[in-house]
């Protein structure tokens, strides 16, 4: 028997469990203004945050009215999702999760006609950012904001060992020097301090390493994944040299002892040398604000380039929406280089503009922490390595460093287990958007 496809069922695996959001997705009624309402959903964290661009948009102009709705983190996805299935979304929404699970679902309308005709210009964006933006040869998204990262490092904590704060390390080779020299023990030998740790952190060093190496995750038809190449074992290799070094029992009973906030490792100056993201520092300012310290670029390998990563905070119009012209016209004010620098200004938290002009403007690139950070935007990879496995990828090769590192498998053992089982969480997703392209296809 023939299955028959509705977009209820496109949804079905992801709005089923969130059903008892659909009251809130009623149609408002008919506005007597004459205006067009457009409905913006954003999302927000501990506080309802509305964006300057938003506020900005209105004042721009007097035929559109935008209706900023803040919804909780926790909430934002499966709200949007089940808005779409009832046939009513928002005009415009913000998200940061993958752009190829929603437009593989048909969660979202492709923007290529709009960029067309308006020939708006995409090369303002960082190039590992717009590259999110494709599925399937289409653009579905528009990046507004993201992240850069960049190696803090303690000056006091160099003086102390001797060497010069003003020259932090460039390779991996200098990092594990300097990481001896940094690294203190107690009179019972446990440590007390560390140069360097591998695995600490929200970045996981290892990638950065692979990709220093050349490694690509992803075959270019996007149906084949390669992790047990020599890049990722080189990579892995390093890895597990260090823990020869340093006995997992000994790093983890340190670790143990670091927290959050002021506890922080490398706030509370226990952890001299970090990757740490262009954010932090706002956690200093608040937990340290006397902390002595520097950010440079990620180490690289000796003839290697360096490398970053940098996901996208995106706006994009929902399948469905009423109003997909105004929702355009928003999209294109909010990603525009005087928006973007306002809203850094205005917010509290650090915000990183997707349009590189923006970034570049002296209002934002005021201070080395931020030309270091725009610096590593140019060797940024996208962290949606295999969009349709996202956090299976990511699960599996953090798994595959910790059976490194405890010595339960050699780099390629277990790298390979990575593959095998990321290959087949990706097969799956293939294989359901190959349905959901032929039912389309019949449909037409």
């Amino acid at each position: 028997m023939k299955r028959t496809l509705t977009f209820a069922g496109l949804f079905l695996a992801l709005a089923a469990p969130v059903a008892f959001f659909v009251w809130d997705a009623m149609s408002p009624a008919a506005p007597a203004d004459g205006k067009i309402h457009l409905r913006y959903w954003t999302i927000t964290g501990m506080k309802d945050v509305i964006p300057y661009y938003a506020e900005s948009f209105g004042k721009a102009q007097d035929r559109i009215v935008v209706e900023t709705t803040p919804i909780p983190w926790q909430e934002h996805e499966k709200k949007i999702l089940t808005a779409i299935v009832s046939g009513n979304p928002a005009d415009v929404i913000n998200q940061v999760t993958p752009v190829p699970k929603w437009a593989s679902r048909m969660a979202l309308q492709p923007l290529d006609a709009y960029i067309a005709r308006d020939r708006f210009d995409t090369t303002v964006f960082f190039p590992s950012l717009w590259d999110e933006m494709r599925w399937h040869g289409h653009i579905y998204a528009i990046p507004v904001y993201s992240g850069s990262y960049g190696l803090f490092f303690n000056k006091r904590l160099f003086r102390e060992a001797g060497l010069d704060p003003e020259r932090p390390p460039e390779t991996w080779d200098d990092v594990r020097a300097m990481n001896e020299r940094l690294t203190r023990r107690d009179e019972q030998g446990r440590i007390v301090r560390m140069g360097f740790i591998p695995n600490y952190g929200n970045v996981q060093t290892f990638m950065l390493m692979a990709w220093q190496k050349g490694a690509r995750f992803l075959d270019e038809s996007g149906t084949r994944v390669n992790f047990a190449d020599s890049a990722a074992q080189a990579a892995l290799d390093w890895v597990e040299d260090f823990y020869k070094r340093y006995p997992v029992d000994d790093v983890a009973a340190f670790m143990g002892g670091l927290g959050f906030a002021d506890q922080h490792g490398f706030i509370a100056g226990k952890v001299a040398m970090m990757v740490l993201d262009s954010s932090f520092p706002d956690q200093i300012k608040a937990y340290r604000p006397d902390l002595e310290y520097g950010v440079a670029m990620v180490p690289h390998f000796e003839g290697s380039p360096s490398a970053s990563v940098a996901g996208s905070w995106w706006l994009a119009i929902p399948r469905g929406a009423k109003e997909p012209e105004a929702a355009w016209e928003f999209i294109k004010h909010a990603t525009g280089k005087e928006a973007q620098l306002r809203e850094v200004e205005m917010q509290e938290e650090s915000m990183f503009p997707a349009n590189r002009w923006a970034a570049a403007d002296p209002r934002f690139m005021r201070n080395q922490e931020r030309e270091v950070f725009v610096q590593m935007m140019d060797f940024a990879h996208s962290p949606s390595v295999v969009p349709m496995a996202h956090d299976v990828f990511w699960r599996e090769m953090f798994g595959a460093q910790e059976r490194v590192i405890h010595g339960l498998q050699t780099p390629v053992v277990a790298l390979r287990q990575a593959e095998r089982v990321v290959q087949s969480s990706l097969d799956e997703a293939l294989a359901y958007d190959r349905y959901v392209q032929r039912e389309l296809a019949d449909k037409q």
